[in-house]
């Protein structure tokens, strides 16, 4: 599994652009990761991105903990809020890019500015699992799609970028030191996980912690690409942009949960009553998009019999699983695939390319990337999110998805639609 790495600047003091890289994934981790005034900002931290989501992988951060630096890479997740990556005495923790064996692992211990969290004064916000030896406050998430993590919480000092970049601030947040890993989280090339979603049990996120050393705005952007892309943080929404009409409100206490009420194929309502897609999440932590059943159907129905060439079953390829979906296709022909559009309370609509919602599995395969959830409710995923600077305005509680050319964005040849 190869890792692409691109080098970014980082800024002096106000806004960073750290590198953000795509680690490939297990295919057999198909179905994404889960199921489911002016202040003085931190310099756009812009983390690059990089990788291919036709491969099914992840985005990753590299983020550095303790003194000395240590650096981690780490999944970019907007549907959790803890960050956590292995410890020196994990028993049962996969080999992962800094962290293979217990010598490159955390330790707090060669750490001069780490601090074990104790049960009984966990941090605003957080809360201990259970008390484990010594009094350390422990934790345990599992995820949907069948992985769990667990170990202690540590505070220490952190930023991000790669360890020979000089911190432009020393923050210092608490994060989780893994002592089990199983499912993806033990096979993963990533070294952990970094959640960006609203402040939950294991909340605050290293996000939270970087804007109020900072004073920087409530605001991060995701801009993807088929294999590169960006990640800002700590802007300010210009104000030519705050009466944009791509905003859509977002709700909940923990998920970006967004008001969907309808998909369109064509032009064509897929016809599932509105309340099916009740707690609709946009997360960059799932790969593709997943639907409740009534809209699910209809959207595999129309891919396997609407097809530019004429009979769709003419071109079919064999895809990982039994409900994949594939053709035989030139990336033209993918082109020519019908457009949707998700509509959203308020008359927000947000269209989607075949690009979006597709995904080349092999070279000149491409398939359905949009799957069955279930059960009611939807998740927009990294694979949608393509294409757009994806805006988290989380002081206005509102998401955007503003169109741009991510890789030049990447590159550095296009700025980010935020201020800073």
């Amino acid at each position: 599994m190869g890792v692409i790495l691109i080098s970014a600047p980082v800024l002096e003091l106000n806004t960073t652009v750290t590198p953000l890289r795509f680690l490939h994934a297990d295919p057999s981790g198909l179905r994404g990761r889960r199921q489911a005034a002016h202040k003085r900002r931190l310099n756009p931290a812009g983390l690059e991105l990089e990788g291919n989501l036709n491969t099914l992988g992840y985005f990753s951060a590299e983020v550095c903990v303790g003194t000395p630096a240590r650096s981690f890479d780490l999944i970019v997740d907007t549907g959790s809020a803890l960050t956590a990556f292995p410890c020196s005495d994990c028993p049962h923790c996969g080999e992962h890019k800094h962290s293979s064996v217990p010598g490159a692992r955390f330790d707090p211990a060669h750490s001069t500015s780490a601090r074990t969290v104790d049960c009984s004064q966990p941090p605003p916000g957080m809360h201990c699992r259970s008390c484990g030896s010594g009094g350390t406050c422990e934790y345990g998430v599992s995820y949907t799609e069948g992985s769990s993590i667990r170990g202690r919480l540590v505070e220490d000092s952190f930023w991000f970028g790669q360890a020979e970049t000089p911190s432009p601030r020393n923050v210092r947040a608490t994060f989780g030191c893994q002592t089990y890993e199983s499912g993806l989280f033990y096979s993963q090339v990533a070294d952990g996980i970094s959640g960006f979603s609203q402040a939950d049990t294991y909340g605050p996120t290293l996000f939270d912690y970087m804007r109020l050393a900072t004073d920087a705005p409530d605001v991060f952007s995701m801009c993807l690409d088929e294999t590169h892309g960006a990640l800002v943080l700590g802007a300010s929404v210009p104000a030519a942009l705050h009466a944009s009409a791509l905003w859509i409100p977002y709700t909940g206490g923990g998920s970006y949960t967004v008001p969907l009420t309808d998909l369109k194929i064509d032009g064509r309502s897929v016809g599932a009553p509105a309340s099916r897609y009740f707690s609709t999440i946009v997360d960059s932590g799932t790969t593709f998009m997943y639907l409740p059943p009534d809209a699910y159907r209809p959207v595999r129905d129309h891919f396997r019999s609407e097809c530019p060439w004429g009979t769709c079953t003419a071109r079919v390829a064999k895809g990982e699983y039994p409900d994949d979906y594939c053709y035989t296709m030139s990336a033209q022909e993918l082109d020519q695939m019908s457009p949707m559009t998700l509509h959203f309370e308020g008359g927000v609509t947000l269209d989607f390319g075949p690009r979006q919602y597709a995904y080349e599995l092999r070279q000149g395969i491409w398939c359905l990337g949009v799957f069955d959830n279930e059960h009611n409710g939807a998740v927009i995923g990294a694979a949608n999110m393509r294409h757009h600077e994806v805006v988290f305005d989380r002081g206005s509680r509102r998401v955007g998805f503003f169109p741009s050319d991510c890789a030049e964005m990447h590159a550095n040849r296009r700025s980010s639609i935020l201020s800073g």
